[in-house]
């Protein structure tokens, strides 16, 4: 009979395998729980332990984004959703746009100073953002102001301007394409020079297209950030017309605690797309973090 060492099972596998599907129940659990609730009618997701619903409610999801018909449920959820997919276009766009014209400039090109820049902008990955907030604050409020006095137009608080313009610089996404850009062959630059390309076109034909995998990792990373943002959308708007959808989801509780499977719904609407763009730039994500990093 084959033994268990035979088939590579020895007792510090077999633990770790049990370790690991007992920690991945316990992360699940809260995803299963979330779902459950959310197809509930209000006093079964409130008051019962249940996860499985006894009666189906799809309806749920479209009292949450205001399309249903139960009394008191519409919170104007659709909105904030709309509004952070606009802030996702422009934040995403933007940082990832920057982060590839720094790291280029930080990892292919020479010009003085640039390792004691790229240093000091490294060092900034070690500031606590809670400690940003109202420095940034004041920073913001002053430029809208000044921009108001021009046109009321042009102001940036409880405006997108206030929502991206501040976080357009990703530190992270600049050093991690920086890492992979650096390990570009220099060949591929002494053969691109001898065809006449400049830095610019070299970058964009060149190094982007074989960047894909740090790319999408850095588009990722940008997307779950803008996607989860609360205190800073909470601090510089003050009205429903730009803020995202984390602030309709503390809304949620401050407002309707009663509404569990409500609640339940919209957070399961708000977690969706960070899931879909995951499953879809799963390879590359992969592939973005086990290639980056090796050389400094």
């Amino acid at each position: 009979m084959v033994s268990a060492y035979s088939k590579g099972w020895s007792p510090f596998k077999i633990f770790t395998y049990t370790v690991l599907i007992l920690a991945a129940i316990v992360y699940v659990m809260p995803f299963v729980f979330m779902v459950g609730k959310s197809f509930m009618n209000q006093f079964e997701a409130g008051n019962t332990p249940a996860i499985v619903p006894s009666e189906w409610h799809p309806e749920n999801y479209l009292d949450v984004v205001g399309l249903g018909t139960t009394p008191g449920a519409q919170r104007n959820y659709g909105r904030y959703v709309i509004n952070t997919i606009l802030l996702e276009v422009l934040s995403v766009s933007g940082q990832t746009v920057i982060a590839v014209l720094a790291a280029y400039a930080f990892g292919r090109m020479k010009f003085p100073g640039r390792d004691l820049l790229f240093a000091v902008l490294l060092a900034t990955i070690f500031v606590p953002s809670i400690i940003l907030l109202v420095p940034n604050l004041i920073v913001v409020t002053r430029i809208s102001q000044a921009f108001e006095k021009i046109s009321p137009a042009l102001k940036w608080i409880d405006s997108w301007p206030a929502l991206v313009i501040p976080f357009l610089c990703n530190t992270f996404s600049i050093f991690l394409l920086r890492q992979f850009f650096k390990q570009i062959p220099d060949e591929l630059w002494e053969a691109a020079r001898i065809d006449g390309a400049s830095h610019l076109r070299f970058m964009w034909q060149v190094v982007v297209p074989i960047s894909r995998g740090p790319i999408f990792t850095s588009i990722l990373f940008s997307f779950i950030a803008t996607w989860s943002a609360l205190e800073w959308p909470i601090l510089v708007t003050s009205t429903d017309t730009w803020r995202p959808i984390a602030v309709a989801l503390q809304s949620f509780n401050a407002e309707g605690g009663e509404l569990t499977h409500l609640k339940m719904a919209a957070a399961v609407i708000a977690m969706l797309p960070i899931l879909l763009l995951y499953f879809l730039t799963q390879r590359q994500f992969t592939e973005g973090i086990a290639t980056t990093g090796l050389k400094g």
